[in-house]
């Protein structure tokens, strides 16, 4: 690892890469996608059958690991001037066992903290979701206002942070560098922390893409309807494409830029 600490613009960059991903392989890049959210369709599968939410939280973060490793394979493949496909992106967590079995352990200590996160908000709001009044079917606005948990909005949106930065690089760092599960999430959540003001604006500029194209696509009536699922989709595949140029600029800096 060569830069702990890159400049606000870079999530421009990242921008840039991941766009350039999404170009040069969008086959493959929506491929990935797609594959990704019918496994998490199926993962949520048993827990909608026994009403069990818990387990949806669990079974669906087994198959984040995977989906993040196989976006960012991706994006290497083609800086090394490889042409990516589904078998190759997956087979970067599943073909190794040691890596497998990491990239599971990763996903299962992920969604437990899901869980328990969930468990704190849940507890530190109740308080003051009590005291919302309900006025003929409706609840009062004046009640919630009056009664905003932002306590539980506050530490939860830190403890949820908190878990982003340090799963955010460790399926990478378990794959391609090998790293026990516990090491990977000491650098990654150090990575996520010290580029926060990069990770912020890439944050920006996606939502400004989302929320700019859900406004212009929504006053179509019923085609713009379509067209801001297939826009959210596009967005989505177009996030998930940047977790390359990010590895690279920070893990891989002696690797030119996609172009």
């Amino acid at each position: 690892m060569e830069n702990y600490h890159l400049p606000f613009k870079t999530g421009m960059d990242w921008l840039r890469g991941a766009c350039v991903v999404v170009k040069r392989a969008p086959a493959t890049v929506f491929g990935i996608l797609g594959c990704y959210v019918l496994a998490l369709f199926v993962a949520n599968l048993p827990s909608e059958l026994l009403g069990l939410s818990w387990l949806g939280a669990i079974l669906s973060s087994l198959v984040t690991p995977f989906g993040a490793l196989a976006f960012a394979a991706c994006g290497r493949e083609l800086a090394r001037n490889s042409r990516p496909t589904l078998f190759s992106c997956f087979g970067e967590g599943w073909n190794d066992m040691d890596t497998r079995n990491k990239l599971i352990l990763l996903g299962l200590i992920y969604g437990l903290c899901v869980i328990v996160i969930g468990l704190i908000v849940s507890l530190l709001t109740s308080g003051d979701i009590a005291q919302w009044k309900n006025a003929q079917g409706q609840i009062d606005p004046q009640s919630v206002l009056s009664h905003i948990p932002w306590l539980g909005f506050i530490v939860g949106a830190v403890l949820y942070a908190m878990l982003l930065g340090i799963t955010c690089f460790s399926p990478m760092l378990i794959a391609w560098k090998k790293q026990p599960i516990g090491k990977a999430f000491f650098f990654s959540l150090v990575v996520c922390f010290r580029n926060i003001g990069a990770i912020a604006c890439l944050g920006l500029l996606l939502f400004l893409l989302a929320s700019g194209g859900a406004v212009a696509f929504g006053a179509l009536g019923d085609l713009g309807q379509i067209l801001v699922i297939l826009w959210a989709l596009f967005v989505t595949g177009l996030s998930y494409s940047s977790l390359y140029p990010m590895w690279r600029s920070i893990f891989e800096s002696e690797v030119p830029p996609l172009h």
